[in-house]
């Protein structure tokens, strides 16, 4: 079973050992080392370890996707992915390591993968012509020097669906789907700081104190790929647990993730983390017993400074987490104060069935799928079984609670803002002093009641309560944000960096904040910070490259020599898109649309407005026309569903006006801003009104449209202005105004 260096590891479903064998003949016959276990799902702990090596040892990852790994939700080959991923995200671009099989029909659209398999370009074997070929190429790349590999995630910006409203955006946070464009719906993804003119580094300190801590992903030793969730459950808890003590500093777990079924340098982690102690747990499940094993590191010397064991039968874990955290404490000298020894006192059921579900709810609430991009779907079905369990459970009430606010943040939906409310009212009665009903409460204020005033206060008594949240710091940012608190949201957004540092999803607020105050070398420095931190995510050269053209006026220079020195870093739909933005910023207007056409389109809405505007500023009314009707008929469908979709409101006024529908435009504008007022929402309201200076342009009312864009000068957020990708387009449309040029190309700093 040993792989050397050079082996290709084959991951396969046991109804593909047949597939999965002429793989591997192929590739031996070619010459490569090919490892994949015949023995089905043998089981055992040395056969888990043996697994866990191949894939750790290996030089290329195979997955073998076909209608059988679509069909089966649960199984051993499902680990192996992840554990694949979790490896990948510490090798470099350059080189490749997964490289997806389908061996039948199995589509890659909506294919249930994960996401970076996505990212990658997949091999479809059918003939034994392609299965040579497939050798052939994996020979080549094991004998070629590290050379760029098919990377999708590498394309210039990572768009999230259609939403471009920069909200309070934490919908990326929580849930991981964070998008990087200015203009979305969703937060975007860079760095941040306390300081607005000092960005943090990867670890503020040389010699961290013992009391930051960081737990490391828990292991599942139980051979069974279903009881992954447990493991992450439980770590999640605990984590929890230790950060309800003001005396400790805890890191987040997505800042962990990485570290899953690695060798760990413990002394590397704790200073890329600034943390001095490291816990780390594994779970072992026989039947119904489950024994967890902890264990807390010194990280600056890597002195253990405790080891424990803690065997449970699987309906009596209710107690493990605070167990495991007052032992942390206490070996930390951590000072515990009466409140916090309460709340680590507390059980939150007695239902042993419904905290099994809650701890999976957990385990998968951040964890986006094909069919639920939210991550949402399946822990509102688990969270309704634990409820349904014990009626009185409140932490399950509080959780329920913050997936429908999500939910409604995403889709609009009413139903969704009451069923938030519902569940956080219903956690509230059986335990006013939870703080994650506080928690629950400030996403409805914020999202679905407006109460800015009302959320800022659950969030800040939510903050001082969980004093280690990044969740509690970044929500409290974004509130403040809305109410144009800038200077105190930065603060926040810095400090849930300082607890999350290696969590994209938390480096975007304070990066969109100083954009919006165009206080662009402050954001330049930031994307510094990112870059260090970050070296693999290259998109931030390109993002950079055009702050630097917004410095120089709208010049198109920076991003046209990022192309030409970092190209190769893109995949070819990414160089695309960066070469279209060229285009259309040097009136090659019809090259534009050309280039556009070959990248898949991955929004009706704003692929049609891009193109749109494209043919109407090269002066084709015709195509121009047939754009926008396009445009309309799909803001008119989403409008359907969701009526107070303010993106799609905002999308169907312009292709209204541009189609001579100037006064149903105008009230569509009016529409907008009933949904979104600018005294109510300072970051989105200006995207609005910029609408309505458009619209008032198109339609001849040109001194009223000047107006607009006179206050849009002095009003953060009030350019539609795109950092992190291919520009919306709407700005062609009043590319003659002097006016909106200087909003758009030369507006003053705030």
């Amino acid at each position: 079973m040993d792989a050397p260096k050079a082996a290709v590891f084959l991951s396969y479903a046991s109804a593909d050992a047949v597939a999965a064998r002429r793989i591997a003949d192929a590739l031996r016959a070619a010459g490569v080392e090919a490892w994949l276990d015949e023995n089905a799902l043998r089981g055992g702990d040395a056969w888990d370890a043996e697994i866990r090596r191949q894939i750790r040892d290996c030089a290329l990852f195979v997955p073998i996707v076909s209608k059988h790994t679509e069909t089966r939700s649960e199984g051993y080959f499902r680990l192996e992915w992840r554990l694949a991923v979790e490896r990948s995200r510490l090798i470099a671009d350059d080189r490749p390591f997964l490289l997806p099989v389908v061996v039948d029909d199995t589509p890659e659209q909506g294919a249930r993968v994960p996401d970076a398999f996505l990212a990658r370009q997949w091999t479809r074997l059918g003939e034994p012509q392609s299965l040579d070929k497939f050798a052939a190429r994996v020979r080549g790349l094991l004998d070629a020097p590290a050379m760029p590999s098919p990377r999708r995630d590498a394309i210039a910006p990572v768009r999230l669906a259609r939403h471009r409203f920069v909200a309070a955006g934490l919908a990326a946070v929580v849930l991981a789907i964070a998008g990087l464009t200015f203009w979305t719906h969703r937060s975007v993804t860079f760095p941040a700081r306390a300081s607005m003119s000092e960005p943090p580094p990867v670890s503020s300190s040389p010699a961290p104190s013992p009391k930051a801590i960081a737990v490391m992903p828990f292991d599942n030793l139980s051979g069974r790929a279903e009881d992954a969730w447990l493991a992450d459950g439980l770590q999640e808890e605990i984590l929890n647990a230790l950060a309800r003590v003001r005396d400790l500093t805890v890191i987040s777990r997505a800042s962990t993730r990485e570290y899953r079924g690695t060798a760990r340098n413990l002394r590397e982690i704790g200073q890329r983390l600034g943390v001095g102690s490291v816990l780390e747990g594994s779970i072992r499940r026989e039947g119904n017993t489950l024994r967890l094993t902890t264990q807390l590191i010194d990280a600056r010397d890597d002195r253990p400074l405790f080891a424990a064991n803690y065997d449970r039968d699987l309906g009596h874990v209710l107690d493990l987490q605070s167990k495991v955290a007052r032992q942390v404490a206490d070996a930390l000298s951590a000072t515990l104060t009466q409140f916090e020894r309460g709340e680590l006192d507390r059980v939150p059921t007695t239902s042993g069935d419904a905290y099994d579900r809650y701890l999976h709810a957990v385990a998968l609430m951040r964890q986006e799928t094909p069919d639920d991009e939210l991550g949402v779907v399946e822990p509102k079905r688990l969270l309704r079984e634990a409820i349904a369990l014990d009626p009185e459970f409140a932490d399950a009430w509080a959780l329920l609670s913050q997936a429908h606010g999500w939910t409604f943040f995403a889709t609009s939906k009413p139903e969704e803002g009451a069923s938030a409310k519902d569940a956080f009212e219903r956690a509230f009665a059986i335990d006013p002093a939870l703080a994650e009903a506080r928690l629950a409460r400030g996403i409805y204020e914020l999202y679905v009641t407006r109460d800015l005033d009302r959320a800022i206060a659950d969030f800040d008594e939510y903050s001082k309560l969980r004093p280690s949240s990044g969740i509690a710091e970044a929500m409290l940012g974004f509130a403040l944000r809305r109410k144009a608190r800038f200077d105190e949201a930065i603060a926040h957004f810095d400090r849930a960096w300082v607890l999350d540092p290696l969590n994209e999803a938390y480096s975007g607020g304070t990066l969109t904040t100083l954009l919006a105050l165009r206080r662009y070398p402050e954001a330049i420095a930031r994307i510094d910070v990112f870059r260090a931190r970050f070296p693999t995510r290259h998109r931030a050269l390109f993002t950079q490259a055009r702050i630097e053209g917004q410095i120089r006026g709208g010049d198109i220079e920076p991003l046209r020599r990022a192309l030409a020195e970092h190209g190769h870093l893109l995949d070819a739909a990414g160089r695309t898109g960066v070469e279209a933005e060229i285009a259309r910023a040097e009136a090659r207007y019809a090259d534009a649309i050309a280039l556009w056409a070959t990248v898949p389109e991955d929004d009706a809405m704003d692929r049609a407005q891009t193109i749109a505007s494209l043919y109407w500023a090269a002066g084709d009314a015709k195509n121009s026309s047939r754009a926008f009707g396009k445009l309309e008929r799909a803001a008119a469908a989403v409008l359907e569903s969701s009526p107070h979709d303010v993106d799609a409101l905002t999308y169907l006024a312009v292709a209204q006006s541009m189609l001579g529908a100037h006064a149903d435009a105008l009230a569509t504008v009016e529409r907008a801003e009933r949904e979104s007022p600018q005294g109510d929402d300072v970051v989105n309201g200006p995207r609005v009104a910029f609408t309505r200076a458009v619209v008032l342009l198109q339609s001849g009312r040109v001194d009223e449209a000047h107006a607009v864009v006179e206050r849009l000068l002095r009003t953060p957020f009030g350019a539609p202005l795109e950092f992190f990708g291919d520009p919306p387009g709407i700005d062609l449309l009043v590319k003659d105004d002097p006016r909106f040029d200087e909003l758009l190309h030369h507006p003053p700093r705030l």
